[in-house]
């Protein structure tokens, strides 16, 4: 039988301890939220990281040249990327990020450590005017603003490390191999369950703050995300129960977006008395024109 000797467990005691020494000094804060963040890696490193899976996919993927969707994606990108910075946000200049359409059926939008966004055209039908582009850019940026790439890269380090440290541990006792090989299994079920995905879900949902407040600074109806997100969850088919999910449920998606209006109407409102240079906005059009000043109406007439 093998147990540990007291040498061997005051080793472990005072490896723990600097294991938790280093995962305290590893700690950032989330912009505007506040949160305390894991982070374990450099920013260069995650960065060129970035770099190299979008080079990857601009070499394996078409890239769309279509004018229309390249001129909104670099407009609305680089308009948000301003007031994120604007807002305090640690993100590199605009002309320095990289915004690309990729030709692909996917109803969906990426963004990547050091400035990397693609968005795939199956999402452009889905955007009615660009403040509901902006919903998605917003909600991406700030993956990049917060370090969610960094963050979700940490934990999965960490994962690893306790299922290595557990694995070690098992291997120097007296538990028999089937015994060992199942509790290896429930520690990557419970890490999965009972961390990363509801790690991932709080990522979800505070992209979707962060970006809201982006966006609307940069002077995008927030008004449009309840109704953008309610088509975007009426793509495609079932989806699996929330707590097995790396997403919120869009009902809780939606319901947290009615909540954080009265934060964020402040901001666009603003933005808008104050914006100078309308253009950036997007071209003006008869529908365009129209459903602004239906809305200054209902505000005026105190039905907002």
């Amino acid at each position: 039988m093998r147990t540990l000797t007291p040498m061997t467990s005051h080793l472990c005691r005072i490896g723990a301890l600097a294991g938790l020494i280093a995962l305290l000094s590893a700690c950032s804060t989330a912009p505007e939220t506040g949160r305390s963040q894991l982070s374990l890696l450099p920013e260069s490193q995650l960065d060129a990281m970035g770099a190299q899976s979008f080079n990857e996919m601009k070499r394996e993927l078409k890239i769309s040249h279509d004018p229309e969707m390249n001129a909104r994606l670099q407009r609305v990108g680089k308009r948000i990327v301003e007031a994120a910075r604007a807002r305090g946000a640690d993100l590199p200049p605009p002309s320095q990020w990289e915004f690309v359409v990729f030709e692909d059926e996917a109803v969906n939008a990426f963004a990547l450590p050091g400035g990397k966004v693609g968005f795939y055209t199956g999402i452009f039908p889905l955007f009615q005017s660009d403040n509901d582009l902006a919903i998605v850019m917003g909600h991406e940026i700030a993956h990049v603003s917060a370090d969610h790439g960094q963050e979700r890269v940490s934990q999965q380090l960490l994962a690893q490390a306790g299922s290595a440290g557990l694995a070690v541990g098992l291997g120097a006792s007296d538990v028999d191999s089937d015994t060992a090989q199942l509790a290896l299994l429930g520690f990557g079920l419970g890490a999965q369950v009972g961390g990363l995905l509801p790690f991932s879900r709080l990522q979800e949902s505070e992209a979707d703050h962060i970006g809201l407040i982006y966006s609307s600074s940069a002077g995008y109806d927030p008004r449009v995300a309840v109704a953008f997100w309610e088509r975007m969850g009426s793509q495609g088919g079932p989806t699996p129960p929330e707590f097995l999910s790396t997403h919120p449920d869009y009902r809780t998606r939606m319901d947290r977006l009615r909540k954080l209006m009265p934060e964020v109407l402040p901001l666009y409102q603003k933005t808008r008395n104050d914006f100078s240079d309308y253009s950036l906005l997007g071209p003006v059009t008869p529908e365009n024109m129209y459903a602004f000043y239906h809305a200054e109406a209902r505000a005026l007439s105190g039905l907002e």
